[in-house]
């Protein structure tokens, strides 16, 4: 994994080679806003992802999933960076589904429907915030937006379990645009709605977009879109 790592006074902002969609100014306000970190997380037990192996350092009550991007308060960075108990038992039991592809590589597995998909990314920090009893100070939900509503793409580098890469010809205004104006998200597995605010007022949902090309990326730069929150509400 690579991160960006901004501190903000008290917060730290970590976040992949994505694109802001706001300026400083304002993301910074936002962020800072709020003593809470962006953390979207939420009990993961349908997809047998928890490896029982991690009892009972981890118990399966404390098994989270959500985004890999996260904003964190220098509180809740201090405890990944000093985490001697969780990292550990991730290093040991945490680890991504052999794929019939590398299996030429690899030892072919005992039986590959018992293996545990694992992807620590998507189960870390929220895991160890859950453990570290800290989720009283997150709010559930990540800055970062992603498109993973690939299905009806006639494009194969679009589909899979990869969130949607945007292409020069993709980078428009109006893309942008679709990004600001969300202002909730519907978290299926909770039947959740979550509808954002900033210093108690509704506003936009992310302050990031991923995955964009460098030429996408650069598009929009010399567009001049990416800039101050302006509502057409």
């Amino acid at each position: 994994m690579h991160f960006w790592i901004l501190l903000m006074s008290d917060s730290f902002l970590y976040q992949d080679s994505c694109i802001p969609l706001y300026n400083f100014s304002y993301t910074y306000n936002y962020i800072m806003s709020t003593s809470t970190s962006f953390v979207d997380s939420f009990a993961d037990t349908k997809e047998g992802r928890y490896n029982p192996k991690m009892a009972p350092v981890i118990p399966v009550d404390n098994w989270r999933k959500g985004s890999q991007w996260v904003v964190l308060t220098r509180k809740h960075a201090e405890a990944v960076v000093n985490d001697t108990t969780v990292f550990p038992m991730f290093q040991q039991h945490c680890r991504r589904k052999s794929l019939p592809e590398f299996w030429r590589d690899r030892s072919f597995p005992a039986d590959p429907s018992k293996e545990h998909n694992c992807i620590p990314d998507e189960h870390y920090v929220q895991t160890l915030l859950a453990q570290e009893g800290l989720e009283g100070g997150i709010t559930r939900r990540s800055l970062t937006y992603s498109s993973w509503d690939l299905s009806s793409s006639k494009d194969r580098e679009r589909r899979g379990w990869h969130p949607v890469t945007y292409k020069y010809s993709d980078a428009t205004p109006m893309l942008i645009q679709s990004m600001k104006e969300i202002d909730n998200i519907y978290y299926e597995t909770e039947y959740r709605r979550e509808w954002c605010t900033s210093k108690g007022k509704p506003s936009a949902c992310f302050l990031f977009a991923r995955k964009f090309t460098r030429p996408a990326a650069l598009r929009l730069l010399n567009m001049s879109v990416l800039g101050a929150y302006r509502s057409n509400k």
